[in-house]
């Protein structure tokens, strides 16, 4: 069986990874900036038939949050930085690889430079080949997502195939696109090194965490929808931690814990990251006054303060840049 193949790369640079939602094809990531330093994002996509395979990365601390696709199971793992990367809370092993349920909601949170590589397949494809490769069927999450450890040196062959099949790619695309029967070789080899690591792999010792930090992270997710969904999103802690059922001391101790800083810079993270967005992508409709009363900033100037502090520049000058 031949498969056609599409392989793109993209490079986003500054403000630019803030407008990078779709790193995860049939997914959508909202990227939050945390400092004004230079930022580089380079993506890869290797689409072969059924299977896709995507890589991001990043030189600079980042969040993103968002959903998977609704149309695959996904294999995700980091080729650089798992020991400074959470997903949905819990700390990355540097030989641990997870397995995402359809459309599951994902909190990635790097506090350095990063790489992380996703690995998307239907769930019949899974697993007819693990029944031929493995022998068995495989026992595959549905609520949340599930973390293993590889066997030693197993997260480095990854690796390996992953570049190998990036780079063939690559290099076909400059000759005209790979020949299909090539692109059925690379999806078998793919297909099979991601059975043969998932075949062999134990869980992870975080997998013990797990419950605690998923309530965590549903916690975190509430406090900002209800921060961000009002009129005032200038809502006091105090009051968040009251509907949260959690004192404020608490409240504290958990996001410090799960995402290394206090609520107020979470919430004040997110305000400000979609004031940023929203100047990139409706400036030419819309002023700075708009959309930071729209972000919950009622004074302009200290808007423009903690803009100018976050991002390196007033909200104006990105405003006039984004016109231009």
């Amino acid at each position: 069986m031949s498969f056609q193949s599409v392989y793109m790369t993209q490079v986003y640079s500054g403000f630019e990874p803030s407008q990078a939602f779709d790193v995860v094809y049939g997914g959508r990531f909202e990227h939050r900036l945390l400092s004004s330093r230079e930022t580089m994002l380079q993506h890869q996509r290797l689409i072969l038939g059924d299977l896709r395979l995507e890589t991001g990365c990043y030189d600079f601390p980042v969040i993103a949050q968002g959903c998977m696709p609704e149309d695959g199971i996904c294999i995700g793992f980091m080729a650089e930085g798992g020991d400074q990367t959470k997903v949905n809370t819990t700390l990355i092993g540097a030989d641990d690889i997870q397995v995402y349920p359809a459309g599951l909601e994902l909190l990635y949170h790097a506090s350095g430079p990063s790489r992380w590589v996703n690995f998307t397949v239907p769930e019949a494809v899974l697993q007819v080949g693990a029944t031929r490769r493995l022998g068995i069927t495989l026992t595959l999450p549905r609520q949340a997502a599930q973390s293993l450890h590889l066997d030693a040196g197993r997260r480095r062959a990854l690796t390996c195939l992953v570049d190998d099949a990036l780079n063939v790619a690559k290099r076909a695309q400059s000759s005209g696109g790979m020949d299909p029967d090539l692109a059925a070789v690379i999806h078998e080899s793919l297909l099979n090194g991601y059975l043969d690591a998932l075949g062999n792999a134990t869980p992870a010792q975080a997998a013990a965490r797990s419950v605690v930090e998923q309530r965590h992270h549903h916690l975190i997710s509430a406090c900002e929808r209800l921060v961000l969904s009002g009129e005032d999103a200038d809502v006091a802690l105090a009051e968040i931690a009251r509907r949260s059922g959690y004192s404020l001391r608490s409240l504290e101790l958990i996001f410090r814990r799960s995402v290394g800083m206090t609520p107020g810079r979470w919430f004040m993270t997110a305000r400000l990251n979609g004031a940023l967005r929203d100047l990139l992508a409706h400036g030419q409709t819309r002023s700075v006054s708009e959309i930071a009363t729209k972000w919950g900033f009622r004074h302009m100037s200290r808007f423009a303060q903690y803009f100018r502090q976050a991002f390196g520049e007033s909200p104006r000058d990105t405003l006039r840049r984004a016109r231009s």
